[in-house]
């Protein structure tokens, strides 16, 4: 006689989530985490009931010298002889100099970059230095125009480096032969802004016939640019510097090591710091 089956969705049923409010109780555990744990556990007691099989069957009267030679940690785990040469003083000394030279290596590479980096943020640094202009008379000092003089103009007056002048400024846009830094920056601005809708310092779009304020928003662009480089200049010094301080005390340490090898009758002592401190006795030279 067949079986009659309903063709409808039958219910399914899930195993339930892990309730929030016992959640600070640890992990709620399902069958399936339960069965990979009972699984593991048979497996063990397996193991152990052959283990006390064969001790029983031992011969207690047997001895072999491997015997004297082995032995168990606190654990009760075997310790083995891994095969290792026992080295003698001086090839440790040896190994411990070429450590010592290779750290040394490390260090210098490391004093260089930091010199390096020492040097880059100087470029950052604003100069306290002033631009001294020498005249004839009372009356040109009088007169004195500094951004006639520099022919610029008045907004870049008081830039230091790089200070561009008004045929520079007034030919930025177009494609000429000057390669000054500055005004294939200035270039590359106007066509970002032509492009894009590019806002200045306090939220207002650029216009690109606005010489002026284009200016002013290229210089501060580009001093906020020069600050988060010199920013990451100063991470990248600190790291380099931590890491020198390492290998120092690497170094020392190992200094240590090596003098503490040596001959000599020797005192051990902690200092006011809580430091360890190892002092030689004089000995006579003759």
């Amino acid at each position: 006689m067949t079986k009659l089956v309903h063709n409808v969705q039958k219910k399914q049923h899930r195993e339930r989530s892990q309730p929030q409010s016992r959640k600070k109780w640890g992990f709620l555990e399902k069958k399936k985490d339960y069965k990979l744990r009972a699984d593991n556990y048979h497996k063990k007691q397996a193991q152990l009931k052959i283990f006390k099989e064969k001790s029983k069957k031992h011969n207690e009267d047997e001895y072999y010298h491997a015997m004297t030679k082995r032995h168990t940690d606190k654990n009760g785990v075997l310790m083995t002889d891994r095969g290792n040469e026992v080295l003698d003083n001086d090839e440790v000394l040896l190994l411990k100099t070429q450590d010592t030279n290779y750290l040394n290596t490390l260090r210098t590479n490391e004093l260089s970059k930091i010199k390096k980096s020492n040097n880059n943020l100087l470029n950052f640094v604003e100069s306290n230095s002033k631009h001294t202009i020498f005249v004839n008379s009372k009356e040109e000092q009088t007169n004195f125009n500094p951004v006639e003089y520099f022919n610029t103009d008045e907004k870049l007056i008081n830039k230091k480096e790089n200070r561009l002048r008004v045929n520079q400024l007034i030919g930025y846009e177009e494609d000429g032969k000057d390669s000054n830094t500055e005004v294939d920056g200035l270039r590359k601005f106007k066509a970002a802004v032509n492009i894009h809708a590019i806002e200045d310092e306090d939220g207002d779009l650029v216009s690109e016939s606005d010489d002026d304020e284009l200016i002013d928003v290229y210089e501060a662009r580009r001093k906020r640019k020069q600050d988060e480089k010199k920013l990451k200049e100063l991470k990248l010094l600190q790291k380099r510097m931590e890491r020198e301080q390492k290998l120092l005390s690497l170094t020392n340490k190992l200094e240590l090591q090596k003098n503490l090898m040596k001959k000599g009758e020797k005192k051990k002592s902690i200092n006011k710091n809580g430091k360890t401190v190892f002092k030689w006795k004089n000995v006579r030279k003759r």
